[in-house]
């Protein structure tokens, strides 16, 4: 489970992750103590219905409810009226490098989990395929700035609406009609005890040190978390943008351009006959502002702004080639001419891919590793616009870093360099 505090709530706190059961509103009550033995809890919620109930149940530790009332945020999802007027809808909501997963179908709650970031287009997938087997129609709302594909919006303050939605309460207990006096002299002994430890409690054990992979996958998550742009699409993006860029303006040329994943680009001009006033005068607002050298020689400009582009999908790291297929499938016919391990080379074409690495530093033991692993590499490709195109064909495990530009002195036009990551398993 996974508790939040209430903003102006006093004492309040939603509460995630509750195991659901459905039964017959009809005799409830013995059905929801057949379901507290089952999953060992204390506390549960209800949805009432007229031939149906749904409660979640749970056990709060002593600590997360001593002085609190606690409020069940899958119960308060599933009263809202955009959630109970469709067959099923599945609300993601954001919490760092976790997302809390709910899932709604007829009314009722089927899934209310946490789940990691990088771990969430899996278990998407399995909701969704789920969803279709039963033939009802999914739709999918969310808040938070690494959710994509979502169908509407999802604000945090929908969970504050109703504020008496939703009270987890303890379950109540059947007290047996006589109760032998040996059962209540265990119970004061039992108590006396428990009353010594509690004035004088034994420190509590140091955590355990994090696993191996428990650390990979944080790095994993923290990777992937970022800006990591497909170099197929971004890369020609910008390539095609500065293809319908002016060159010359007011007596100055173009030199070079700079690209990250973000932003705007950034654009160095070379003085050609005119003067810093003449540009001035001459130039649109989209290359503004303006910065001017000491030099009297150069000045840069704000460039074209990098578009929003698909990021490498680590759901699909099955699908990845490994570094050896890599390397042979970016060597393209026109690439037949390399001459070194590292680098495939041709008509000026360059593509230098780095051995992977490993996202930690340090080796694990035998044993720690289960699955495979992650590596990322580093790699560059230098070209001329004409040969722009091969970008395009990168595979779907490359992300772009930065794009440069420069206009070449030798006459033989546009050169390009790219550099970025790529992904493969070991």
């Amino acid at each position: 489970m996974h508790f939040e505090n209430i903003p102006n709530g006093k004492k309040a706190r939603l509460v995630f992750g509750l195991e659901w059961r459905a039964y017959a509103t009809k005799g409830a009550a013995a059905e929801r103590r057949r379901y507290a033995q089952e999953l060992d809890a204390t506390h549960f919620v209800e949805i009432k219905g007229k031939e149906e109930t749904v409660a979640g149940f749970c056990a709060p530790e002593p600590a997360d409810r001593k002085g609190v009332k606690l409020y069940s945020a899958a119960a308060r999802v599933a009263e809202l009226e955009r959630v109970r007027s469709r067959p099923a809808v599945l609300v993601l909501i954001q919490d760092g490098q976790r997302v809390h997963a709910i899932l709604v179908v007829r009314g009722a709650v089927r899934t209310d989990e946490t789940v990691a970031l990088s771990a969430l287009e899996t278990r998407r997938i399995a909701l969704e395929e789920e969803c279709e087997r039963d033939r009802v129609d999914l739709v999918t709302i969310g808040y938070g700035a690494d959710l994509i594909d979502l169908d509407e919006p999802f604000a945090a303050s929908e969970l504050l609406r109703g504020k008496n939605v939703g009270l987890i309460r303890k379950l109540p207990v059947k007290v047996p009609k006589v109760v032998p006096l040996t059962v209540i002299a265990v119970a004061l002994i039992y108590g006396g005890s428990e009353a010594v430890s509690y004035i004088d409690p034994p420190p509590p054990p140091p955590a355990p040190p994090p696993t191996y992979m428990q650390e990979y996958q944080t790095a994993v998550a923290r990777m992937f978390a970022g800006p990591v742009p497909l170099a197929s699409q971004l890369a020609p993006a910008l390539l095609n943008t500065f293809g319908h860029q002016e060159t010359n303006v007011a007596g100055w040329q173009f030199q070079k351009a700079f690209c990250g994943v973000a932003g705007s680009c950034s654009i160095t001009f070379r003085r050609e006959g005119g003067t810093f006033k003449e540009f001035d005068a001459r130039a649109p607002a989209e290359l503004r502002p303006i910065v001017y050298d000491p030099d009297g020689l150069h000045l840069k400009t704000k460039g074209p702004a990098v578009p929003h582009i698909q990021k490498v999908a680590l759901a699909q790291e099955r699908q990845w080639p490994t570094a050896q297929a890599l390397i042979k499938q970016l060597q393209t016919d026109p690439q037949r001419l390399s001459t070194k391990p590292d680098q495939l080379m041709s008509h000026g074409y360059v593509v230098t891919l780095r051995p992977p690495q490993r996202l930690l530093a340090r080796q694990p033991n035998a044993g720690d590793v289960s699955g495979p692993i992650v590596q990322a590499g580093d790699w560059t490709i230098d070209g001329y616009m004409w040969q722009s195109r091969l970008l395009a064909n990168l595979p779907e495990n490359m992300s772009l870093d930065t794009l440069e530009l420069e206009l070449r002195e030798d006459g033989t036009g546009v050169h390009f360099t790219a550099k970025g990551k790529y992904y493969v398993l070991q």
